[in-house]
């Protein structure tokens, strides 16, 4: 198995292969294109590994930074694609990921609601009940809405709330084991991104249109 998170400014790689696991975070800072893939290079040849060794990939398909997002996505389907074998591919929400940190972390005794900045006053949010079970869609929503509410839980590295959880590359690791047990595994090419809301390319040339 190797997994990846690219959703947010922190990107989360794991390596569990023959036996063997290794981590790593990158803090990509907008340089995911430039960082990810000679991270994952250099964990495999760390441990002796090819990438022909595997044939699982597990990606975080958001919500989180569209950049971010689609360069993890497409890391992963070029990954598979140099495999003789067709790979099985695991998608994971950056909710479901917060949810298991959370819970793995800190045993809430009531629903908590998690939320990842959208930007321009606006949060990604999705609701899980104690146990991790999702109520709900997820959904796009005013940060007022939402922020001020006492079981809210955010990323340590965005700081938009009290509760805030720090994403670690075992956590990732252990939930995509538990997806790969659980879940029937995808193609790499029906790997989509889960993104909730427009680009903020698409939103101004949507607000140019309605002006002329």
């Amino acid at each position: 198995m190797i997994a990846v998170c690219s959703a947010f400014k922190e990107a989360f790689i794991a390596v569990d292969l023959d036996g063997k696991k290794d981590f790593s975070m990158v803090d990509a800072n907008c340089g995911h294109s430039e960082k990810l893939l000679p991270e994952i290079a250099k964990l495999l040849d760390k441990n002796g590994l090819s990438i022909k060794d595997n044939d699982e990939f597990a990606v975080v398909v958001g919500p989180g930074s569209f950049t971010g997002l689609r360069i993890g996505i497409a890391l992963v389907k070029g990954l598979c694609a140099g495999l003789e074998k067709e790979a099985k591919v695991y998608p994971i929400t950056s909710f479901e990921l917060m949810a298991y940190t959370y819970i793995k972390h800190n045993k809430p005794r009531h629903d908590f609601i998690c939320v990842i900045n959208a930007l321009s006053g606006k949060v990604f949010k999705c609701q899980f009940d104690l146990n991790g079970n999702k109520k709900g869609e997820e959904e796009l929503v005013l940060a007022g809405e939402v922020l001020n509410q006492s079981n809210v839980v955010g990323l340590e590295e965005e700081n938009l709330c009290k509760e805030l959880i720090k994403i670690s590359s075992e956590d990732l690791l252990e939930l995509a084991l538990i997806k790969s047990k659980g879940k029937k595994a995808l193609k790499a090419s029906e790997i989509v991104p889960l993104y909730l809301r427009k680009s903020q390319a698409e939103d101004d040339l949507e607000r140019k249109r309605k002006k002329s």
